[in-house]
């Protein structure tokens, strides 16, 4: 299996981006991802400082995130296709933190430092457990929270997600779903990173659920771009999901129902009206980032629903 390391990072989604890799489709391969910078080294804990810097550097820049492990050149993927992204094994590093900067689309800090002021927590993972305090451990629930392609003309930080996928920030995003990206450069141009070991709906901190780095193994291949397709669509075993990045949030909501309906349509031969209707009875949805520059909306409809 090829194995693609995180020494070039890339803040940006951008075709001017220098590419790094060539990737055969359908073949497993593996990626490195860098942990987000975090806060200064100084500032943690003396017990879990040596693990902490052994994962994350401070040169790292203070004003980009979510770091990209390189650009990734898909052989054989054409622009007017789809990039299917399989996500398989994924793999986090033994520490993750979150932080609270003071102000985020959740709680914000219009005329200086909310209330409750600048928070962070660094945390040891182990034996698929995060060891939030003495007390507490939550269980690793891993997942991608950048995925995306080069946009088809600007560069986007990767702060940012839309139509070509990027800063998404969904749980879903994780082992055996896929990933549908629109392909607007040849090559697709592929970008990886913001690894966290678990989320909370809303990633109200602002600094992630628990931020780390680790592997994730991939499998991609392209497809034809369905008529209806408009935003980039997550699948697994058990749901079709359709994703929007706007502000503010019910904007995003629409976007993606609008894109449900359209999906329904045209495989599953639905007039619009009845999946509407048939929306109403079975749609599941959430906002799974309330802090990036545009918020994540997801919709789900089980596949049990579906014939």
């Amino acid at each position: 299996m090829k194995h693609l390391d995180s020494k070039i990072l890339y803040y940006t989604h951008s075709s001017q981006n220098k590419i790094t890799a060539h990737i055969n489709q359908k073949e497993w391969f593996k990626v490195t991802t860098q942990m987000n910078r975090g806060p200064d080294s100084e500032l943690v804990p003396k017990n879990i400082r040596s693990l902490y810097n052994h994962y994350r550097s401070d040169n790292q820049p203070k004003d980009y995130g979510n770091p990209s492990s390189g650009c990734i050149y898909i052989n054989g993927a054409n622009v007017g296709q789809v990039l299917e992204v399989e996500i398989g094994k994924i793999k986090v590093n033994p520490v993750g933190w979150t932080r609270y900067r003071g102000s985020t689309g959740a709680l914000p800090g219009y005329l200086g430092k909310s209330n409750i002021g600048e928070q962070f927590k660094v945390c040891m993972i182990k034996d698929n457990m995060i060891l939030w305090d003495k007390n507490l451990s939550f269980p690793v629930e891993p997942m991608i929270g950048v995925i995306g392609l080069a946009p088809k003309i600007e560069s986007k930080h990767n702060g940012w997600a839309g139509i070509w996928g990027g800063n998404f920030d969904i749980q879903e995003i994780t082992t055996n779903a896929k990933v549908y990206l629109p392909i607007e450069h040849e090559g697709a141009l592929l970008h990886i990173g913001d690894m966290h070991a678990r989320q909370g709906d809303g990633e109200i901190c602002g600094g992630g659920g628990i931020e780390t780095g680790g592997e994730v193994e991939l499998r991609v291949r392209a497809i034809d771009r369905p008529e209806s397709m408009t935003w980039p669509r997550i699948e697994d075993e058990n749901y079709i999901m359709t994703t929007a990045c706007e502000k503010p949030a019910e904007d995003a909501f629409r976007i993606a129902l609008c894109e449900m309906i359209l999906w329904l349509e045209e495989d599953y031969k639905m007039p619009q009206g009845e999946a509407f209707m048939f929306l109403s009875q079975c749609l599941e949805a959430r906002v799974t980032q309330f802090v990036n520059p545009t918020y994540t909306y997801i919709a789900k409809v089980a596949k049990k629903f579906l014939r």
